[in-house]
């Protein structure tokens, strides 16, 4: 069984956002549960989880006291989730709400020096076999054990389940309903917002999807949390590559999906090919597209890219330019180290933007719109051969 950090690891939308608060202890067993789980299994299995995956600083007996109170807890522990269909294990159109326990056994064994446990067979459907439903989301086990608080993992998952969209919004009420927290915890939204959203906040900050937020009032009372986030930044500049955030962004404005982004950043960090070949891909695409060679140039640069089908003409292209003899005065560390987009080619995006670009708030202008995404990053206008260039040095 795979229990290492690079696993991935994956949960039904449902379970995501059913309602349920989970102590640290409680949290620390969950994860080590689920990591446990492989894609294919079909049934749940009992697992001993050490105690050194549960509890971080022994002091005396009282770390093994509180793992036994944790484990007798569980017993009556359980989660308030939506009902999926039984077939086909989707969501229904009428939703109802059911309780179900979380654990089929937990139990401390002081012999072994940990604790034997297994989920309960009532919850397979939110955690097995999850192909069939379609209706789920994966994180990667290393993002999820960097997360100390329970509640910040639980909105961690909230993010992922959005992350192709860029955001979500809440209303405070959901939210509180979600995390298990009742209005008489944190009456004061001050005490909500420092305890949990800034924590959460700071916590994920170090994770694939850091996020911001921004509070929608209704009068003078928070209604809705509107969560911002792009979780292609993280990725996309594992190896600080020069260019690979603005690419990012600029795939992610010709309508890329934030999903689609995150497999290229990975190709990147993979050496598979540098960061001027998505700057050849999309040349040789939006020319394909001017004349009407293909309709979705978003799908073809990412086909293009993942399928590496145009890196030997890539490779060829580059030979040739810096073999000619005019051209090899001008091959300088400072000019490698730049970012260049043809004017017309950013304006052409902007006007044609693909499905998922089309879903994002974008300025209004398209002025308004250099000036948010380029300009105030760092990019000039300049002139080259005749032409507007957006270039921004390294």
């Amino acid at each position: 069984m795979d229990t290492t950090p690079e696993k991935r690891v994956a949960q039904h939308n449902a379970l995501i956002n059913a309602r349920f608060s989970l102590v640290p202890l409680q949290m620390r067993l969950f994860v080590a549960l689920l990591s446990r789980i492989d894609f294919d299994d079909v049934d749940f299995k009992e697992h001993f989880i050490p105690l050194d995956e549960l509890v971080f600083e022994r002091r005396g007996g009282s770390a093994y006291e509180q793992v036994d109170e944790m484990c007798k807890g569980l017993a009556s522990f359980t989660l308030y989730i939506e009902e999926l269909e039984e077939k086909t294990r989707k969501r229904r159109r009428k939703p109802s709400f059911t309780y179900i326990p979380l654990m089929a056994e937990a139990g401390y064994r002081a012999d072994l020096g940990g604790v034997i446990a297994s989920f309960n067979p009532k919850i397979m459907p939110y955690l097995l076999q999850l192909r069939e439903s379609g209706n789920f989301t994966m994180a990667d086990m290393q993002q999820v054990l960097k997360l100390k608080s329970p509640q910040s993992l639980r909105i961690y998952w909230l993010l992922k389940e959005y992350a192709d969209f860029g955001r979500r919004t809440m209303s405070v009420e959901e939210l509180r309903f979600v995390l298990g927290i009742d209005e008489q915890e944190y009456p004061r939204f001050s005490n909500f917002k420092a305890r949990v959203l800034d924590k959460a906040q700071s916590e994920i900050a170090d994770t694939d999807i850091p996020f911001t937020y921004e509070l929608e009032r209704e009068g003078k009372t928070v209604a809705r949390i509107k969560f911002l986030f792009q979780q292609l930044a993280a990725s996309a500049t594992k190896k600080t590559l020069p260019g690979a955030a603005e690419w990012a962004e600029a795939l992610l404005q010709i309508g890329v999906s934030q999903r689609s982004i995150m497999t290229i950043a990975d190709q990147l960090e993979n050496d598979e090919y540098d960061v001027d070949y998505i700057a050849f891909v999309v040349r040789i695409v939006e020319t394909q597209f001017r004349k009407g060679k293909i309709k979705k140039p978003a799908g073809a640069i990412y086909k293009a890219l993942i399928d590496k089908y145009l890196l030997d003409d890539y490779k060829a292209a580059k030979a040739a330019k810096v073999n000619s003899p005019k051209k090899k005065t001008l091959v300088s560390a400072e000019k490698q180290a730049e970012v260049a987009f043809r004017l017309r080619e950013i304006r052409e995006m902007y006007d044609n933007p693909g499905p998922y670009a089309k879903r994002q708030k974008r300025a209004e202008t398209f002025e308004q719109h250099l000036q948010q995404v380029y300009l105030q990053v760092g990019f000039q206008v300049e002139q080259r051969e005749g032409e507007a260039w957006l270039v921004k040095q390294q």
